[in-house]
């Protein structure tokens, strides 16, 4: 696969997951892989007003449809993302990605980790799902059961922007811990790297 260039491979990182209330027993969370049936759906959370407001960094425009287009270059195999529809009890209701940092060598050189590690990123595109509750346990599930079963590592990192409170907050509660704030290039925000392990994680119950 080709990689991306650093603006494209991690935009999601400072998408909105807010996460104020407790999640909901019983609800199951489910990720399948992204289709090109889904894109007219992702397009539409892009051009949501809580989405945009992190996705869109004036880089690749227009907006929404040169990420439209980088997503469906990782569908047919020419971009070392991989996204996933993210579904509560079956309903599509957002999307995540996950990624390998050194494939993305600019990005690991603005890092500067130390370790090989996952990147991921997400956003919950349906607004009345905002602060629900659902986006740490979601980060977790897909984490656990797609991401580090993946990859084989056992260090994932997530880059929101500093400005972003709600999801830094909702990756606080996923277990996520500050690491660094780091500028990016190509970035119009410094990112508030946090960082969590395999062996983190599991110790968490949900």
């Amino acid at each position: 696969m080709l990689a991306a260039p650093a603006t494209q491979i991690r935009r999601g990182g400072a998408g909105h997951a807010a996460d104020s209330s407790p999640h909901h027993l019983g609800v199951v969370y489910a990720f399948t892989p992204l289709r090109e049936q889904d894109l007219r759906l992702v397009r539409r959370w892009l051009l949501e007003p809580h989405v945009e407001r992190w996705w869109n960094d004036g880089v690749k425009m227009p907006y929404p449809d040169a990420e439209i287009q980088e997503y469906r270059d990782a569908i047919q195999g020419h971009d070392p993302t991989y996204r996933y529809l993210a579904l509560i009890d079956e309903r599509p209701v957002g999307m995540f990605q996950h990624y390998r940092i050194a494939d993305d060598p600019e990005y690991a050189a603005a890092l500067s980790l130390g370790e090989d590690a996952v990147g991921v990123d997400l956003f919950i595109g349906e607004a009345n799902l905002i602060g629900r509750g659902h986006g740490s346990p979601m980060l977790r599930k897909f984490l656990r059961e797609v991401a580090f079963p993946f990859h084989r590592l056992d260090v994932c990192v997530i880059g929101p922007s500093m400005n972003n409170t709600p999801a830094i907050r909702a990756y606080e509660k996923a277990g996520f811990r500050p690491l660094k704030q780091v500028t990016v290039p190509g970035e119009p925000d410094p990112e508030f790297l946090m960082r969590l392990t395999a062996a983190d994680l599991h110790s968490l119950q949900t």
